[in-house]
């Protein structure tokens, strides 16, 4: 009874490690990701030219290749989430972030897949005679997937796990507070400007030290 007691202890101090690791992975990725879309912003007519194509073009083989990486640590890092509050977790709330975890990472590789079509289109009409009309549709879609959508769910997903940590006590009062008031914020305001899509990355970063300071100090206190 004893090892096994030891064998749970061990597993729930690696879990937040893992969760922590996963997350710190995912907001890198996300975050160069959306440094190198940056000029996707771009849905006007009279400023997409053949320089910003070619700017993009460049950029657009990379993405897409970071994008699958960041969902697979968002899945890992939500996934050990889930097993980091144990048994203590509600099923109401936790069907939620689960289920809401996954629809985002469903929105971002739309968004991926999107910009795959776009990239695709491009590559076979870069020789030919420019029509803007299908980039505008193409960028306006991609920006409308990532900011409507994709950080929409991302405020559901918050609001879920913020709900989760309130009952578990897994976490202090300003970081339950601070995940409140940023899942309102992209419900509300999600589209509103595009740096708002920096602070769902933000956030995780700060979850994901939270939780390796915690687990830290937890493994101080293990031999104890």
């Amino acid at each position: 009874m004893a090892d096994w007691n030891r064998d749970k202890r061990a597993r729930e101090i690696r879990s937040p490690r893992s969760a922590a690791i996963a997350g710190l992975i995912f907001s890198f990725l996300l975050i160069l990701q959306m440094v190198l879309a940056s000029t996707i912003g771009a849905d006007n007519p009279e400023i997409i030219d053949r320089a910003l194509l070619d700017e993009w073009f460049q950029n657009a083989d990379l993405i897409l290749i970071i994008v699958p990486f960041a969902g697979i640590a968002f899945l890992w890092f939500t996934g050990v989430i889930r097993d980091w509050l144990g048994e203590r977790e509600d099923r109401f709330f936790s069907t939620v972030f689960f289920g809401s975890g996954i629809i985002f990472v469903a929105m971002l590789f739309v968004y991926a897949a999107v910009m795959g079509a776009v990239l695709g289109t491009y590559e076979v009409t870069r020789k030919l005679s420019l029509n803007n009309d299908v980039f505008v549709f193409g960028f306006s879609l991609i920006n409308e997937v990532l900011a409507n959508y994709a950080l929409r769910m991302a405020g559901v997903y918050m609001l879920s796990i913020a709900s989760l940590l309130t009952r578990t006590g897994r976490a202090p009062r300003w970081l339950i507070l601070l995940t409140f008031l940023l899942a309102a914020g992209f419900l509300l305001f999600a589209g509103a400007a595009r740096w708002v899509r920096y602070l769902f990355p933000g956030w995780v970063i700060i979850i994901s030290l939270y939780i390796l300071v915690a687990n830290y100090r937890q493994e101080r206190e293990a031999p104890a």
